[in-house]
């Protein structure tokens, strides 16, 4: 092999290792936002960033809770501003009894969440996740905050999740009268949480999601996380 050839094949490992690189950093970097579906599984760096697409919905009830740091979201916090390449301004000390807050942003109302899920409308998406239990729903958002923007949130009379003319997702903060808009790219998010989907059947047979659950539970009993357990267990009783 020519040292030309040599060079070339050098030079395409290069790129592609760059590639790869730059992939890796934003995914790292990426959080999905809230009312979204996520995939789960891949590669271990590129594990719970890819967003696959947005129920059709109008509004969302939005909880905001202020929480205080502990040893585990604070670790969370310092590894996500060190890969941003951010300036960690939240100092953290465990021994002190004052510990500084995050807000968590949830999707509380499940009842509603599975009712919106199973509407005709998104008949393609939810026929989209059933091919495989590592499609999640995103139901609660960690995000940092000055602490002078804190009370906008936690004493609010209403946090929706809404959509914006274009179809981008925004949090408005309703007080009275006052409302005031937040995108995504304006607050800084450094954890997230799950729902996994429980599938059934209605009368006619259909596949539908009968529960929505948190992180480490179990589907109630004559639901399934695999969809297609659904009709291996009409299949089994037809047998």
């Amino acid at each position: 092999m020519s040292i030309k050839n040599l060079l070339l094949i050098f030079l395409l490992f290069c790129c592609s290792c760059s590639s790869y690189k730059a992939q890796k950093q934003e995914a790292l970097l990426g959080f999905p936002e809230l009312g979204t579906l996520v995939k789960t599984k891949g590669g271990l760096w590129y594990s719970a960033v890819e967003q696959v697409g947005v129920p059709d919905w109008s509004v969302l009830k939005v909880q905001a809770q202020q929480l205080p740091f502990n040893k585990v979201s604070y670790s969370d916090y310092a590894k996500y501003a060190e890969r941003a390449g951010k300036i960690n301004s939240i100092s953290y000390n465990d021994s002190l009894p004052y510990k500084p807050k995050y807000l968590r942003l949830q999707l509380l109302d499940k009842l509603e969440l599975t009712h919106l899920l199973n509407n005709e409308t998104n008949d393609g998406l939810r026929s989209y996740v059933s091919k495989d239990d590592a499609y999640k729903l995103v139901t609660g958002l960690d995000v940092t905050l000055p602490e002078t923007e804190m009370p906008t949130f936690t004493q609010a009379e209403a946090v929706q999740l809404q959509k914006d003319k274009l179809g981008n997702m925004v949090l408005v903060v309703i007080n009275g009268e006052f409302e005031k808009q937040y995108f995504f790219s304006e607050i800084q998010v450094f954890g997230y949480h799950y729902n996994s989907f429980c599938w059934g059947e209605d009368r006619y047979h259909n596949l539908i999601i009968e529960n929505l659950i948190s992180e480490g539970e179990k589907c109630p009993k004559g639901t399934h996380l695999k969809a297609s357990k659904v009709n291996g267990d009409k299949a089994y009783l037809k047998f």
